[in-house]
């Protein structure tokens, strides 16, 4: 319980912090928060996340104590986010983790990093093209849904990096988000699901159509919220037509591994209900159905 206390009250600090030092010190309350709650799993992930965090916040806190080394900053905020090409500790260890801990690695432990981000506005091209093709690439010959995920995420860093200008851009972005993975992996997480040879497994077919409408939500194929907070993403920012044209073809291929997971539920029968699972899942489908038509 003090864990989880702790965790809650970093999250408010790194909310109200107004400059380096402050974010700093909330982002490693933060990370240290959350390694007891990673160790319940598993050593070897609890060792290799606080590595990289050390790291990284080395990086930051010699960047923010000298100025000479302040263009580090944003190279060390992209470490701790898992930004591509720093993406491979975030996959290793996705590999073995329950749905719950990682809904929170791929969203709330990244606040403190897009905070930092946005305050220095950060856009880098580089960064951008190289998050969207190695998150878009990188799902296509993976089995393990785990992975999915985590290559899904540094997609979608690519698309919260274009909107560092705004911060009520960057929120939108990263509420929207957040909702519609943890409805995903809410329902996963249910049926214990982590590999696609598990997604035959009988249930109902309200169940697999959630999925269905949550992870094609979150490769913004249209008319699921997902496609109108990227479509706000394009809109509301002057991009260049490569960037754009590498972001597009990113959700392509999202949309073709997503469809893969989907498939492989809907073509086996479906019996067993549960009525828990029924909830969620109709919960689930209202969100990415419903709540769209108010950006109409």
């Amino acid at each position: 319980m003090i864990k989880w206390l702790c965790l809650f009250f970093s999250f408010i600090l790194m909310l109200s912090a107004h400059s380096w030092l402050g974010l700093w010190i909330s982002m490693e309350m933060n990370s240290l928060s959350f390694i007891p709650i990673m160790i319940e799993e598993g050593k070897e992930n609890s060792l290799k996340y606080f590595l990289i965090q050390s790291v990284a916040s080395v990086i930051f806190l010699a960047s923010t104590l000298n100025q000479s080394l302040s263009f580090l900053i944003p190279l060390a905020l992209l470490i701790k986010i898992g930004a591509a090409p720093f993406h491979m500790w975030l996959v290793s260890i996705s590999k073995s983790m329950s749905w719950s801990i990682m809904a929170l690695l791929m969203t709330f432990q990244k606040i403190g990093p897009l905070l930092g981000l946005t305050m220095i506005q950060f856009t880098n091209s580089f960064f951008i093209l190289v998050s969207a093709m190695i998150g878009g690439l990188g799902g296509l010959n993976q089995s393990n849904l785990r992975l999915i995920m985590a290559f899904s995420s540094v997609s979608h860093l690519s698309w919260l990096m274009i909107n560092m200008t705004s911060f009520f851009l960057v929120s939108i972005y990263f509420i929207t988000y957040l909702i519609i993975l943890c409805f995903v992996m809410a329902l996963l997480q249910q049926k214990g699901l982590f590999s696609l040879t598990q997604m035959g497994n009988y249930t109902s077919l309200m169940y697999k159509t959630s999925i269905l409408f949550g992870l094609l939500s979150l490769a913004g194929l249209p008319p699921f919220l997902g496609f109108f907070i990227k479509w706000m993403s394009l809109e509301m920012n002057i991009l260049s037509p490569i960037i754009v044209m590498v972001l597009v073809m990113s959700s392509c291929f999202s949309v073709y591994f997503y469809f893969k997971i989907a498939m492989s539920a809907l073509l086996f029968p479906s019996e067993m209900k549960s009525k828990s699972m029924e909830a969620l899942a109709i919960l689930s489908m209202m969100f990415n159905i419903l709540l769209p038509l108010f950006f109409l």
